[in-house]
């Protein structure tokens, strides 16, 4: 049977250029490269569903401009329902101009949609409810808490993507969802800390399972047994990130709905995010399930594994190990 997997929150249109270094003052310079994709957590993560083979709806809302059109033009490519989402007249579409520099690095410059009504009476649950796992991401907090919500209520996994720093009304969504999972700059921004476990701990208080995610340094998590455990990041040279954390938080639920074990979902979607970052164009580096697996079956990845109550803390800029 194929996994199904409900996405709620936002969409957008990505501009990405290729740079030899971020800007740093003012000044002018030259891209190498160009390319359009859709992207937005939610939507981005409902594209992974689909190239890992997984059924994917995504609930979100978009102007009636170009863009827009684009936007949902992308996801019905991929194979995304995009039957739950609502076209509001008169607002300009989310977009955002990346850059992205030799290393892999990137700078985002977000355009929100302005004017958007945060009313979810629209929202159709019973639709997005016939689903295995739920997802939404905190850019709209009040559709996020309504999924959530109804899908924990169901029984099911109801994953929150806290990647975005958002505000103190993200901890709404928090206290929704089954699983929280937060990038680092999120997490601190939320509970005031830089201590990762630190602010790991405080989020454990609002949810059943909780985990940041940092790049380079893996991801640390607390599940409903309590104990901090680490999975360290497969080591890839990476050429783009854009879309990285997106597609963590997509594979993760997907995992959930297949019936994985919370650590099992985690390295999948840590197995995803590598994969993708090895290569460029946004979507167009987005893994199907075969290079997953044929990447977690190299030997160098089968030896990274996970560490139970690790010895070092992020904090500080320090390594987590064991």
């Amino acid at each position: 049977m194929t996994v199904k997997v409900s996405c709620l929150g936002g969409g957008v249109l990505d501009l990405i250029y290729g740079v030899d270094h971020l800007p740093s003052e003012d000044g002018k310079s030259s891209a190498r490269s160009y390319a359009e994709s859709g992207g937005g957590m939610a939507a981005n993560a409902a594209v992974i569903v689909s190239r890992l083979g997984g059924q994917a709806n995504w609930c979100g809302r978009v102007g009636d401009d170009d863009k827009g059109k684009r936007i949902l033009e992308g996801l019905r490519h991929e194979g995304v329902d995009v039957e739950t989402a609502r076209t509001v007249p008169g607002i300009q579409s989310s977009h955002s101009i990346v850059l992205k520099d030799l290393a892999g690095n990137r700078a985002i410059i977000l355009y929100r949609a302005e004017g958007v009504d945060p009313d979810t009476s629209w929202i159709p649950l019973d639709r997005l409810l016939d689903a295995d796992a739920v997802l939404a991401d905190n850019r709209w907090v009040e559709g996020a808490v309504a999924l959530l919500t109804a899908g924990r209520a169901k029984g099911l996994p109801a994953v929150l993507d806290a990647d975005s720093a958002g505000d103190d009304s993200t901890l709404d969504a928090v206290r929704a969802s089954t699983h929280a999972v937060f990038s680092a700059p999120g997490l601190a921004a939320l509970f005031k800390t830089n201590d990762p476990v630190k602010g790991l701990r405080e989020a454990k208080k609002f949810a059943p399972f909780v985990a940041v995610t940092d790049g380079r340094r893996g991801v640390l998590w607390i599940g409903s047994d309590e104990v901090l455990r680490h999975l360290p990041a497969f080591k890839v040279d990476a050429v783009e990130t854009v879309g990285a954390g997106d597609i963590f938080h997509g594979a993760f639920a997907y995992g959930l709905g297949v019936g994985m074990s919370e650590e099992e979902a985690l390295r999948l979607a840590s197995a995803t995010a590598a994969v993708k970052c090895t290569g460029e164009g946004g979507r167009r580096s987005f893994p199907d399930m075969a290079h997953v697996q044929a990447f977690l079956g190299a030997p160098e990845n089968v030896a990274i594994t996970t560490i139970t109550e690790p010895t070092k803390a992020w904090g500080n800029g320090g390594n987590t190990n064991g």
